[in-house]
């Protein structure tokens, strides 16, 4: 492929490509892989369940400053020795709790973790940009969502049986093994793709910060991320107190429930991918959004009858799921192929955005004490109302822009 200067044959681009994705699955498993041990570490730790849940969004904080901060500098001066940094500080983050497992050193490692995985995230999307054209792009990107889609598929499982036969510090284990092999061959093998540098000034950045600022369609699509990943923190935050402490299921029991949520998830992904190819994105986001509005609507409803009902909550939580399927991936290769002059820069303000608001919800959510499906559901129907409005904002530019 020939990005500015740079020349990689198809075959070397294609293994880069892979490897990256591979990344992936973690980036989106960092919060759903020990959301089942937030109980036992509460217990362990002797803090409260506010405390414990603080673990999630105090990671959203450390992935805010990540994302930003590493958009701007890889346009600035790389993009592979940010990219071993990120990989080798996520790995010594995760070490951490192991051999020092108090609240400080807990808080510190997830905000580490945030900060290292943040910078890779937004690198891995810089360096796609990079590497592929338009049309490879987006079917990247698509997959990528997929591939993210996994963390909340197989994190809470893994993190399940972790935390019941090993105990919560197991899962800092396993994210410092799944990040090292990843770490090894990237180092070996990726080169920079960022050759066409753009100078690290303040008027420089204002520059591309201004523009970015200016596109309606860009912001709006990464706040449509920020809302729909913030319906999958809220049950990753809310939902283990009230399964295990208030319902009485076991962790195990919790990690199945996820897995079979995250299942929705990753198969409305394909489905969105697949819808895409047939209608203009504007269309899928738009009938998406409207009809997941209605069911979450409904399922509260039913909440007033079945007010302990684990099944109300499990086929609304799936419905959520699937629907922040089909939308997130649908945003955000959207936001991908836009700005691509700046790509550092655009991811920056992208994640910084999506991660946010992302975090933002999971610090209010965590104030909420959930003794009640129907607090979640409320949450999920509010997240759902706000998506639906900021989609509309931008209804005729999507519909005008395909």
């Amino acid at each position: 492929m020939l990005t500015a200067t740079l020349i990689l044959s198809e075959k070397r681009t294609h293994l880069l490509a892979c490897l990256l994705l591979c990344l992936m699955p973690l980036v989106g498993m960092s919060i759903d892989l020990i959301s089942p041990a937030l109980p036992a570490i509460a217990k362990s730790l002797h803090i409260s369940h506010s405390l414990a849940k603080s673990t999630i969004y105090i990671y959203l904080v450390g992935a805010i400053f990540g994302n930003f901060v590493t958009g701007f500098l890889s346009d600035a001066i790389g993009r592979q020795k940010l990219f071993r940094l990120g990989l080798m500080g996520f790995i010594v983050a995760s070490l951490l709790p192991v051999f020092f497992p108090t609240i400080g050193v807990l808080l510190i490692a997830r905000f580490l973790q945030g900060l290292m995985l943040g910078s890779v995230s937004v690198l891995i999307r810089a360096i796609f940009s990079d590497l592929l054209p338009h049309e490879k792009l987006v079917r990247f990107s698509m997959l990528t969502g997929t591939l993210w889609g996994l963390g909340p598929v197989l994190g809470p499982v893994i993190g399940g049986y972790l935390q019941f036969y090993f105990g919560w510090q197991a899962c800092f284990d396993f994210f410092a093994l799944f990040a090292f092999v990843p770490f090894i061959l990237l180092s070996c093998l990726l080169p920079e793709t960022h050759l066409q540098r753009h100078p690290l000034k303040l008027s420089i950045i204002k520059q591309n910060v201004a523009e970015i600022l200016k596109n309606k369609i860009f912001l709006s699509v990464s706040a449509i991320m920020g809302l729909s990943y913030g319906l999958i923190i809220t049950f990753h935050t809310m939902a283990p107190f009230l399964v295990q402490d208030t319902l009485g299921y076991t962790s195990i029991f919790f990690g199945h429930l996820a897995f079979l949520l995250g299942i929705g998830y990753v198969l409305s992904t394909f489905l969105g991918r697949k819808l895409y190819r047939h209608y203009p994105i504007a269309t899928v986001l738009s009938r998406s959004i409207l009809a997941l509005w209605c069911l979450a609507l409904l399922m509260l409803l039913a909440t007033y009858f079945f007010p302990s009902s684990i099944s109300i909550l499990s086929i609304a939580s799936l419905f959520v799921f699937a629907g922040a399927g089909m939308v997130f991936p649908l945003a955000m290769s959207k936001g991908n192929t836009m700005l691509r002059h700046i790509a550092g820069a655009a991811t920056a303000i992208m994640f910084f955005i999506n991660i946010g608001i992302s975090s933002l919800i999971s610090f209010l959510v965590s104030l909420i004490s959930a003794h009640q499906i129907s607090s979640i559901l409320i949450c999920y129907v509010v997240l759902l109302s706000l998506i639906l409005i900021t989609y509309q904002s931008i209804h005729a530019l999507l519909q005008r822009d395909n």
